[in-house]
């Protein structure tokens, strides 16, 4: 019964984050504009994709693609033949394949036990998982249900874990590598989870290694072929050889993603590898759980990675709190299932203890600052789950009435503004506007190190060919040349009135309108 007990406190606080959750997703679901300065950069790739203009293209002023591959753009523009292209259909894709990335450590937990009632036992540390999860969206940056590739790359790396580790044939060891390698085309880290699952299937069961393996080489081969045929070689610029003009910041690693994540998830952490050894000391472990350490390993790395590239975002922390919870919930499932059956005060113990755990990481949305403690090391135990930190603000994340009303009064001065209007910290505000979209500024800030500046731009900003020009506050002296030359401030927007900051990812918001001087 002490296991019992346990396990339903670990699911409690889960549920809550879970309601809470919904709560703050549906606060932002219908919102009409970026809650992310990206999102609608993201649209537009849809909007030319659905328009067969392509995506990887030379860089211009008309377009330059952000350094992702192309599933999630790819997946919208397919369904704005049936649904409208906008930020909530964006939006519910991102939901509805965060939710399925959720599901598959539910039933992951749950393929613990047979029979009804114990798959329903064993299934509550599978929600004490996604508690895990949901309580870590403030700490991965509040990206989850963005128009983002985030949720959908998530998903299908999930589902491949699933296939590895419950799967006992060649279909499903073929299905996984499939599907990590929709993962890569969804957004280029998921190679990293991948070679950790793969690494795990090997140890595994090594034909269903191999044909995970070769699954995912065939599909990335073939994917990879089209692109680079159809883009003329653009696909391989973008998504790599850019990528080797920004800078990796090891120092962002070191002071930055590795203690914080130490000091955020150490509960989840210590949850992870306490119910290891007590299932190691129970006899209980499997070759399979390879699979689940090597996505959790994974996970982590491909944090570390991310974060530490040029201007990365929270939002690499994702799979660093996804794939440990993952492997906890199942590893936490069958230490449950053998404290009961075995009635071991050992088992007993420790399965009670890792439960809490699990069920305290729910408790910890807010991470901590680094600090460095005594000597210059980075304390580990810190940032302990406090109630009073257990559920993010909805004002951090979910805009006010107040902010749809700045939302609505910004779209109706922009549409009011003579064509064309040139915004590039939000490309679809113009496409909102009922004018021709131009490039983002994330691509001119992409390419400008290694292929120069955009093909245009310049230009069109000295010979005043914009009617309008939008900047927000984060612009740099210096970034537009020509502009103070040949354009005037003509009014200003102001955040809360007619202008509204950001829910996610950075700060910036419309600062400025310019028009040209006569």
């Amino acid at each position: 019964m002490l296991v019992v007990a346990a396990v339903v406190v670990a699911a409690v606080p889960a549920l809550v984050q879970l309601a809470w959750l919904l709560r703050l997703f549906a606060g932002r679901l219908t919102y009409p504009l970026d809650l992310e300065w990206m999102e609608g950069g993201v649209l537009v790739h849809a909007q030319r994709v659905a328009a067969g203009q392509g995506i990887y293209v030379p860089p211009s002023v008309d377009f330059i693609p952000f350094l992702y591959t192309p599933l999630y753009p790819a997946l919208l523009a397919l369904l704005s033949f049936v649904f409208p292209l906008g930020y909530t259909l964006g939006r519910v894709v991102s939901i509805l394949a965060f939710a399925t990335a959720l599901l598959a450590i539910v039933l992951a937990a749950a393929g613990e036990a047979s029979g009804r009632r114990r798959k329903l036992f064993v299934a509550l540390p599978g929600i004490a998982g996604v508690g895990v999860v949901a309580a870590g969206f403030p700490f991965a940056g509040n990206f989850y249900d963005l128009v983002r590739a985030d949720a959908l790359v998530l998903a299908l790396e999930a589902w491949a874990v699933l296939l590895a580790l419950r799967g006992r044939a060649r279909t499903s060891a073929l299905v996984a590598g499939l599907l990590i390698a929709l993962g890569f085309f969804a957004k280029q880290t998921a190679i990293i989870v991948g070679v950790g699952i793969g690494a795990g299937l090997l140890v595994a069961n090594l034909r269903r290694g191999l044909y995970y393996g070769a699954s995912a080489a065939v599909t990335l081969a073939a994917g990879i072929g089209l692109l680079l045929g159809t883009s003329r070689g653009w696909f391989w610029t973008y998504i790599f050889k850019l990528h080797q003009s920004h800078a990796f910041r090891k120092d962002a690693v070191t002071d930055v993603a590795w203690p914080v994540t130490q000091q955020f998830l150490w509960p989840l952490f210590l949850a992870l590898i306490l119910a290891t050894v007590g299932l190691a000391l129970s006899r209980r472990l499997r070759r399979s759980d390879a699979v689940l350490w090597g996505a959790a390993l994974a996970g982590e790395a491909s944090a570390l990675v991310g974060f530490a590239t040029q201007w990365a975002d929270s939002n690499a922390f994702i799979p660093a709190v996804f794939f440990p919870a993952f492997a906890a919930a199942v590893f936490v499932a069958r230490l449950a299932r053998v404290a009961v059956d075995g009635r071991k005060w050992g088992a007993v113990a420790v399965a009670v203890g890792v439960a809490l755990l699990l069920g305290a990481q729910s408790l910890h949305t807010l991470p901590p600052a680094p600090v460095r403690g005594p000597g210059g090391r980075w304390p580990i135990f810190l940032g302990w789950p406090k109630l009073g930190r257990a559920l993010p603000t909805v004002a951090s994340a979910v805009p006010s009435a107040q902010d749809r009303a700045a939302a609505r009064r910004l779209l109706d001065e922009l549409r009011a503004l003579p064509s064309p209007l040139f915004i590039p910290f939000h490309t679809y505000y113009a496409v909102l506007a009922g004018k021709q979209p131009f490039v983002h500024r994330m691509g001119v800030r992409d390419v400008e190190a290694a292929l120069g500046r955009p093909k245009g731009l310049d230009q069109a900003i000295a010979e005043q060919r914009f009617a309008a020009i939008v900047l927000d506050w984060k612009s740099y002296p210096g970034e537009w040349p020509n502009l103070d030359r040949t354009y005037r401030v003509a009014g200003e927007f102001r955040e809360g009135t007619n202008s509204v900051r950001m829910f996610a990812g950075a700060q910036t918001s419309p600062d400025r309108l310019y028009l040209p001087r006569r």
